[in-house]
């Protein structure tokens, strides 16, 4: 038998089990604590420096200025299509995913393109002025959104 193929039924309730059991579970709106979202940034951020030094070699030697321009605008672009597609499918990042974090709409079910485009231009914003934007939460106020821990 194939484990696809396994079929779960329910246990009969006995009078045995009166008593009923208690689950804790965490509040659904708990925000994320700032250590394990930095840790999700890292992870996240790591990626694209591991991408960067994997195309660095294949980079002609003869004009390195615009190929680097160029390298690191390709880089940009794939960022804001993995940000902003992974926040859009899944709430959440693969660093997100490690860590337990996800982004939610205050809002809406659902996060807008527009919102997940604005956090991440927060995130650039805050990354270009070394972190203060983090501080003051920049992308999660720019998008409307907060980060929660599942």
């Amino acid at each position: 038998m194939r484990f696809d193929e396994v079929e779960l039924e329910s246990l009969p309730e006995t009078e045995d089990d009166a008593s009923p059991t208690v689950a804790v579970i965490a509040a659904p709106n708990a925000r994320a604590p700032i250590f394990k979202r930095l840790l999700a940034l890292l992870t996240d951020l790591s990626l694209f420096a591991a991408l960067a030094l994997a195309l660095y070699p294949l980079l002609p030697a003869a004009l390195p200025w615009p190929s680097t321009v160029a390298m690191g605008a390709f880089i940009v672009v794939l960022s804001y299509y993995y940000f902003v597609g992974t926040w859009l499918l899944w709430g959440k990042t693969i660093g997100g995913a490690i860590f337990d974090v996800r982004v939610v709409s205050d809002e809406r079910e659902a996060m807008p393109l527009r919102g997940a485009t604005m956090r991440w231009a927060g995130l650039y914003a805050s990354l270009l002025t070394g972190g203060i934007g983090f501080l003051f939460r920049l992308p999660d106020r720019l998008s409307r959104t907060r980060c929660v821990a599942t």
